[in-house]
């Protein structure tokens, strides 16, 4: 099954290379550096002061070093969620960090299959793990991806990187991604809030370890049983 989104067509690809330099030019002047040196120190409380500095762009900032990191696929962005919690407050810092998410991981999907696609010309078709994804309809692959991405605390580049490997649409990626990551991402908000205010006791951190680790087996679980699925109907 190939993709229908003409996402190998260089004017895609320019006119985000575009935004994003555009971007950073007009982010430069609010000491974007700094800011994005103490995002990913792990120094959540100079992250928070270095965002909180910037004044207005401050939300601007924050979903473009979420876009960032997520490009950059090596980089755990829940300092940054820590970091916007401090600084937006808990319900808002979450939006923020869901909206930062859902675009960072559409700018690495169409970054990362046009590299693989066109650029590299990486062979995927025979990879066991890619076969299966591709063989699934279209809400079966949404279906399959939002559980990816359901899991809390799995790096956001990898599913990213899977996504691009596989003939999924784009508009199906988004979807996927909208849904998962928004009780993916407010669990890790509620624990990085409670891990911040943990001077108000164990509790609620506690219950939100239990909680990820529970949708954590549960999503192994269901992605175990729709590989077995597959291969029952394969047979």
């Amino acid at each position: 099954m190939k993709p229908r989104t003409s996402i190998k067509k260089p004017a895609i690809i320019l006119t985000l290379l575009l935004i994003l330099f555009l971007t950073t030019i007009f982010l430069w002047h609010i000491d974007l550096r700094a800011i994005i040196k103490t995002a990913v120190s792990g120094d959540l409380n100079a992250a928070a002061q270095a965002m909180a500095g910037a004044g207005t762009p401050a939300m601007l900032i924050s979903i473009y070093i979420n876009a960032a990191i997520s490009i950059m696929g090596v980089i755990p962005s829940v300092f940054l969620t820590g970091a916007n919690v401090l600084v937006f407050g808990l319900y808002k810092g979450f939006l923020i960090s869901w909206a930062g998410e859902v675009i960072g991981a559409t700018a690495s999907f169409l970054l990362y299959r046009w590299g693989i696609k066109s650029a590299a010309r990486i062979p995927t078709d025979r990879w066991k793990t890619i076969k299966t994804i591709n063989a699934l309809p279209g809400l079966r692959q949404i279906y399959f991806l939002t559980l990816l991405r359901m899991a809390p605390f799995v790096p956001s580049g990898l599913i990213n990187l899977l996504g691009a490997f596989t003939a999924i649409e784009l508009r199906n990626f988004i979807i996927a991604t909208a849904i998962g990551k928004f009780p993916a991402l407010l669990l890790e908000t509620a624990f990085m809030y409670n891990l911040i205010n943990i001077n108000k006791g164990y509790i609620n951190l506690i219950i939100g370890v239990l909680v990820a680790a529970l949708l954590y087996w549960g999503v192994q679980k269901e992605l175990q049983r729709l590989d077995k699925l597959h291969q029952n109907t394969n047979r």
